[in-house]
């Protein structure tokens, strides 16, 4: 019987660990669907634009099927170097871009309320840094409830920090 009891401890502690896990993946699903969300421009019904949380990558996709863009050919551009990429894909009547960063990049994230023709939001500032510069990134939250962007900003937060 002794035998099997350090087999047994290691299987519940694997599973506390895969619970574990499948917990922080849900957390991130809740937090990017809440930040596709806030990011959504209600002047802007047929933009999307989204945040996708995989793992320890980041990636950001603006897209309008409704682009007030005319060209004669689509023009596809893409760009990727070490943990950060970028893509714009731009057609007549379409418009998308990604762009992409790993959380090990980021150095800092912060808040700051803005108006724009009488509407309060409020900017999520996302500063990254990587071997040859440094970028900062900002997104628009279509809110005007603070405790929900300081919250959004420390569950942001807790996911930079687990990918450190």
């Amino acid at each position: 019987m002794k035998r099997h009891v350090p087999l047994l401890g290691i299987l519940l502690l694997s599973g506390s660990a895969a619970t574990a896990q499948t917990v922080a993946a849900a957390e991130k699903q809740a937090l990017a669907k809440q930040l596709n969300q806030l990011l959504h421009d209600p002047a802007k019904p047929k933009q999307e634009v989204k945040l996708a949380l995989d793992g320890c990558h980041v990636q950001q996709i603006i897209r309008d099927n409704d682009a007030d863009v005319q060209m004669s050919q689509p023009v596809n551009v893409s760009v990727s170097k070490g943990s950060s990429d970028w893509a714009v894909n731009v057609g007549t009547g379409r418009f998308e871009m990604k762009m992409g960063f790993d959380w090990s990049e980021v150095t800092e994230l912060s808040y700051e309320p803005q108006t724009e023709d009488g509407q309060h939001t409020y900017e999520l500032k996302v500063k990254r840094r990587n071997k040859t510069s440094t970028v900062s990134t900002e997104m628009t939250l279509f809110t005007t409830d603070e405790a929900v962007v300081k919250d959004l900003v420390r569950r942001l937060e807790r996911v930079r920090q687990s990918c450190r």
